[in-house]
């Protein structure tokens, strides 16, 4: 499949989450984001950000006060009392994390929208935009540092690794940018599309990150070179979410359900099991030493290690973002459904559910 192909057809799928039809007309339409912090879950759905409590759900606060046209489905970065994210009208916020109504800053300067967590570390905001551009915010002021320009929307969350930036790209490659100047330093070729973040293992400074070219790939941080591709004559679907690492293993899922357990030194497959549904939202490990995946038809399943499940459970609706793990809580975003946001225990005890005041 042609690049021009793959970016069309990613450009369809962005489109009919975004715009759906309704009685009123035409609105936006997408997967809540989620952001879990200590006490605190944050979630960007249509005009709202929310602020709940993270044991009982109970709404602490939200953004904007009153009616707003403006929508907002990036999941939200929070740090050190500020709490950033991006909508539709191409406008990325800083508010107060006290005060979910006190803005700090706006930076208006995209002609794109957004879709993805932030990074941000240090002194930078580091943000990816559909207008095919990753800008550089200074934390406190707002105030553009660099920008760096690619081929595609950028929909990914970026890594920042010390004094790096690691960006999936949807033009088959992952981009890695100097923090302080944005100066591309290197950039790894995919056979597919990267529409989710790799993961980043600081024991082995090694990165794992799959694509729509059905495979998953691991190269070094500081070198680029590529230790190992695993997916040629494998019978892979394309992956759309970011890998875990349980234990000494690798784990990753693709669109069809199939879950693929590698040897992250090698690329030498370990086991595969079927989930039994769609998946294109990933996996979650659980601190027990075992993972959650969610189906898009909103079947939840957790295995161990050695593959036998733990449990299984249910959520009204579609899932398409990977579940969310925070101690002894998971968090489930949906769509289609009166709720937004369902949680269980990682024993798989349903816990409370949050659905928006109309």
């Amino acid at each position: 499949m042609s690049k021009r192909t793959i970016r069309i057809l990613i450009l369809l799928v962005i489109g009919a989450i975004v715009l759906t039809g309704c009685a009123a007309g035409v609105r936006a339409e997408s997967t809540p984001g989620v952001t879990v912090v200590d006490e605190a879950v944050y979630i960007a759905y249509l005009s709202k950000l929310y602020k709940l409590d993270r044991a009982t759900g109970a709404l602490l606060s939200s953004f904007p006060e009153g009616r707003s046209s403006v929508v907002m489905y990036a999941p939200p970065a929070v740090s050190e009392g500020g709490v950033y994210f991006g909508d539709l009208a191409n406008e990325f916020h800083k508010v107060n994390d006290s005060n979910l109504n006190e803005i700090l800053w706006t930076f208006d300067g995209a002609r794109g929208w957004y879709q993805a967590r932030a990074g941000v570390d240090g002194g930078l905001v580091i943000i990816p935009s559909s207008d095919r551009n990753v800008y550089a915010l200074e934390k406190t002021t707002g105030e553009l540092i660099w920008s760096y320009q690619g081929e595609f929307a950028f929909v990914a969350e970026p890594l920042i690794i010390a004094d790096k930036v690691v960006v999936s790209a949807q033009d088959f490659h992952v981009v890695v940018l100097d923090l302080a100047t944005g100066e591309e330093l290197y950039r790894v070729e995919t056979k597919g599309a990267v529409t989710s973040s790799p993961l980043y293992d600081p024991q082995s400074g090694n990165l794992f990150v799959g694509s729509f070219g059905k495979e998953m790939t691991s190269f070094n941080l500081e070198t680029g070179e590529v230790n190992w591709v695993f997916g040629e004559g494998r019978g892979l679907a394309t992956i759309w979410a970011t890998p875990i690492l349980v234990g000494d293993q690798l784990i990753f899922n693709d669109k069809s359900g199939k879950i693929v357990s590698l040897d992250p030194e090698t690329g030498q497959e370990l086991w595969t099991i079927e989930a039994g549904g769609t998946t294109i939202a990933g996996l979650a490990a659980i601190d027990e030493g075992g993972f959650v995946v969610a189906r898009e038809d909103g079947n939840i399943q957790a295995y161990k290690l050695d593959r036998t499940s733990s449990w299984t459970g249910t959520v009204p609706g579609n899932v398409y973002t990977a579940p969310i793990v925070q101690g002894e809580q998971i968090f489930i975003p949906v769509i289609n459904a009166d709720s937004i946001l369902y949680t269980f225990n990682v024993s798989g005890q349903a816990g409370w559910s949050f659905t928006p005041s109309n």
